[in-house]
């Protein structure tokens, strides 16, 4: 078989594997697709068919086929660290508000009510896992995860299928995307976490002034009661703060892949 026969022939096959391990990694980590709610054979099977679905939109942004195999898995493996940042992003963005509920949750004496949280696929606290949630909630709300589909799709016209190149403004990507993740979740977890310091510290003064009360009890009780109260009227702030931080993290994302002006 000629070699022009074999480009033709797994030239698109080429171009489907690029995609697939640049689509991948956003497929795993985004949620709500991350962690054991959705089976791998069904993530697997999602990147898959998406891969195949832009894979003839995306022939015309291909790298020709490697002319062997060690060849091809340096594109691949560049592929897979794009596929990887676009995944960071998003993972951040859910784990921010997540631990700062979990610091509210120290503060309050609430951390040994924990549970299995199946985004994280491990044991969070309540507090932590309920902000958890939200997020994800807001996340799809707001069309978060339309917004980095799009941006992958639309770096393909920034480096070709097969021909990314490692950036040092990547690293520094993701270290400006951490934190601003842990930012965002101690801003919006700062009212919380205010209020449970003050209902301790007037606790501790009820405790001094009366001390045949039965502090431990009082404090635990007055320490829900607050930190239910304050983060019912929080509740508004804290997707006020995520959406405009949320805004923020995919226009930096989008910056990494400025349009390609054609001056011919």
């Amino acid at each position: 078989m000629s070699s022009d026969s074999m480009a033709f022939l797994y030239g698109p096959m080429w171009t489907f594997f690029c995609v697939l391990s640049r689509i991948g990694p956003l497929m795993a980590m985004m949620p709500p697709l991350r962690g054991s709610n959705v089976p791998m054979q069904v993530r697997a099977m999602m990147a898959v068919m998406i891969a195949g679905s832009l894979t003839p939109m995306i022939l015309d942004h291909s790298t020709e086929l490697p002319s062997s195999l060690p060849m091809m898995v340096i594109p691949v493996a560049k592929e897979l660290m794009l596929g990887m940042l676009f995944g960071s992003a998003a993972l951040v963005i859910l784990s921010g508000l997540q631990v700062g509920g979990q610091i509210v949750s120290q503060l309050a004496g609430l951390d040994m009510a924990s549970s299995a949280d199946p985004n994280m696929d491990e044991e969070t606290a309540v507090v932590g896992q309920l902000f958890s949630w939200l997020t994800m909630a807001l996340f799809l709300a707001l069309g978060g995860h339309r917004q980095f589909f799009t941006i992958c799709i639309d770096s393909f016209a920034h480096y070709p299928a097969g021909g990314v190149l490692a950036e040092e403004a990547w690293l520094l990507h993701v270290q400006s995307l951490v934190h601003h993740g842990f930012s965002v979740g101690i801003r919006a977890m700062a009212p919380l976490a205010l209020s449970v310091f003050l209902a301790n510290l007037v606790t501790a003064l009820i405790g001094r002034t009366l001390p045949q009360l039965n502090v431990m009890a009082i404090g635990f009780n007055v320490n829900a009661l607050v930190m239910l109260s304050v983060l019912v009227l929080c509740m508004g702030s804290v997707g006020w703060v995520f959406q405009n931080e949320l805004a923020s993290w995919i226009q930096k994302t989008t910056d990494l892949f400025p349009p390609i002006v054609n001056h011919g």
